[in-house]
């Protein structure tokens, strides 16, 4: 009978491998299985019967002590050890008899029960003339004797059991060695068996497919005219059949739809030829599909005109991961772009310098993302950058010599201030407090500009950081006073030493607490919590975590508040504290915790409502 199911033989033969299999295994279980019972049995049998001998000539010594002593005087203690240790001795005996089942065995236990009687008797006799003067002489020719034969029984009985398990070791090996040569021979029949039957469905099935294949192959090349000839009566005859008219459509759709196609993909060449900016298409498997003209450029002008995959590119590590991510499907999140980060490159004799941005293309193929990485041109805007910060750097120097000039008259006269009023002293005081907050914006200001010229230098030794907070929170105590807000540090750690720069670490701590006091309500409180941990290499680390109580920065801007210049006021369009900060305070913490090995973030304060910085520092390794 012909089977033309596929799936008919493949149950048939798979039926067939299964039950050669379940019954090879069936037996092999069942013999292996009386093997272990057997080993097992015979394993403890010579367990018991080594430790009972060992009792029996335990017992026996100690018997023959109590009668020496005795012998020596001590008769009452003697008789009821010498008592115990015949009953332990027969208790032993008798389990160790009822264990021996083989002949050999049972007239060594016999002989055993004969020369244990006669020592005892000897012993006894022994016992009831000790009054004789020669009761040593008499020990040694006829107690001591039957003691030594007695224990030797005991030694013989112990041979003889290691005979025992001796000759069942090498029955179960043998019998172990025939399981395996049968166990060896079914495997090798079922092997055979396996491989006729692969050799037959293969016969039926592989034919069929190599054609198939073929075929597909030739489609897929553009032969769309080509035919699968081996039709069989099966599945795959049908599948066959099933192509054959799949690839007639084909060459219909072709025929009537390739015009369509073509001008479809030469209005989208134009559209990306015609962007603005560099545009470079990549497929799914990271391969670089489409380059514009702008980006044909910058690849001759890096030397890549050659690159067709994503690693061929010339761009930092930083792009080709953002692009990875859009080719996940991805997108970039909104932070502003990095001049430091910008791609560099001299296109037709001028210094130009591109941002990448990295877009994903949704069913680029069918359920995968393709990516589009767009190259825009800020040449113009990394100028006006530079130029602000210039601008910043030429007038912090400019003011930093008539505000300290200012600041020295100012304390001048606060030194011959006897005669003031009470209200000219209070105009004094807040001359010098603004002096001293314009010092520190200014020298903020200057270490802007030193971070980006990469001229910032770090003073570093190893510091207590409580000291840092302490003379922190000191500075700014009256302002927390005058504004009735609570200033707690929490020290879940002691002492907590790290390696920096006091003067730098004292700036971030000024000005988180400034932050925390201009954005809290009166009565509100802002704490600092220092703690440590330990990472999986066993490097400490110190968590410091400065809470306020005050409205909370909005999730979108947690992580932009980071930024150089960027105000939450400006985003929201209100003032909330009456004045605006100039932006740099938190992009400067960043900058010098990071110079420190650390990390900084935002969140949400403990109590949900109020913002919450996390600092992560090293420890110093004393």
């Amino acid at each position: 009978m012909k089977i033309r199911h596929l799936q008919t033989r493949f149950i048939l033969a798979g039926g067939l491998l299964v039950l050669t299999t379940v019954l090879s295994g069936i037996w092999s279980a069942f013999t292996f299985a009386h093997l272990s019972k057997s080993a097992g049995k015979a394993l403890q049998t010579s367990r018991d019967v080594t430790d009972l001998t060992a009792i029996l000539s335990n017992a026996l010594e100690r018997e023959d002590d109590a009668i020496l002593l005795a012998l020596n005087g001590d008769r009452a203690e003697a008789q009821q050890e010498l008592g115990a240790e015949r009953q332990r001795f027969d208790a032993s005996f008798d389990q160790l008899a009822a264990t021996l089942t083989r002949p050999d065995e049972r007239r060594a236990v016999q002989s055993l029960r004969r020369d244990v009687e006669r020592y005892r008797a000897a012993g006894d006799s022994i016992l009831s003339s000790r009054a004789q003067p020669d009761w040593a002489a008499v020990y040694l020719q006829r107690v001591n004797p039957a003691l030594r034969q007695a224990v030797a029984d005991c030694a013989a009985i112990r041979e003889l059991n290691f005979r025992s398990m001796r000759t069942a070791a090498m029955q179960a090996r043998d019998e172990a060695w025939g399981a395996t040569i049968m166990v060896t021979f079914i495997s090798a029949v079922a092997l055979i068996f396996t491989s006729m039957i692969a050799v037959l469905l293969a016969r039926s099935v592989l034919i069929p497919i190599q054609e198939l294949s073929g075929s597909v192959e030739a489609v897929r090349m553009g032969d769309f005219d080509r035919r699968v000839q081996t039709i069989t009566d099966d599945e795959l005859g049908r599948l066959g059949v099933g192509f054959n008219r799949m690839a007639e459509a084909l060459a219909e759709f072709r025929r009537s739809n390739l015009s369509e196609v073509l001008r479809a993909n030469e209005t989208l060449e134009a559209t990306i030829a015609a962007l603005p900016d560099a545009v470079i298409v990549i497929d799914p498997e990271t391969r670089i599909v489409t380059l514009n003209r702008l980006a044909r450029a910058l690849m001759r002008a890096t030397g890549a005109e050659q690159a067709s995959r994503l690693e061929d590119l010339p761009l930092p590590a930083s792009d080709i991961d953002a692009i990875k991510r859009a080719l996940s499907g991805e997108r970039a999140s909104d932070i502003r772009a990095d001049f430091n980060r910008a791609l560099t490159v001299s296109v037709d004799g001028r210094q130009s310098k591109f941002i990448v941005t990295a877009v994903p293309i949704p069913e680029f193929w069918p359920n995968k993302f393709g990516a589009a990485a767009i190259l825009s041109d800020v040449t113009d805007f990394a100028r006006l950058d530079e130029l602000r910060m210039e601008l910043v750097a030429v007038a912090s120097h400019e003011l930093k010599t008539p505000l300290t000039t200012l600041r020295m008259n100012l304390m001048l006269l606060g030194e011959r201030a006897e005669n003031f009023s009470p209200r000219q002293d209070e105009i004094l005081s807040t001359a010098l407090v603004g002096c001293q907050e314009l010092a520190a914006t200014i020298d903020e200001l200057l270490d802007l500009t030193r971070i980006e010229a990469g001229q910032l230098r770090l003073a570093r030794d190893v510091i207590d950081l409580y000291g840092v907070i302490d003379r922190s929170v000191a500075s700014l105590r009256q302002r927390f006073d005058d504004a009735s807000i609570t200033v707690k540090v929490a020290a879940e750690c002691r002492p907590a030493r790290v390696v920096g720069d006091p003067a730098r670490l004292g700036m971030v701590f000024t000005n988180l607490l400034s932050n925390a006091l201009k954005y809290t309500q009166r009565g509100g409180t802002v704490s600092i919590t220092v703690g440590s941990s330990a990472n999986n290499g066993g490097n400490a680390k110190l968590h410091v975590a400065v809470n306020d109580t005050g409205a909370g920065i909005p999730a979108e801007f947690r992580e932009r508040v980071f930024e150089k210049f960027f105000r939450v006021e400006q985003q929201n369009g209100r003032r909330e504290t009456g004045t605006w900060g100039a932006g740099i305070g938190l992009y400067l913490c960043r900058q010098i915790i990071e110079a420190h090995g650390g990390t900084i973030s935002c969140g949400p304060a403990d109590n949900g409502s109020g913002t919450r910085i996390d600092m992560v520092l090293p420890t110093a390794n004393l």
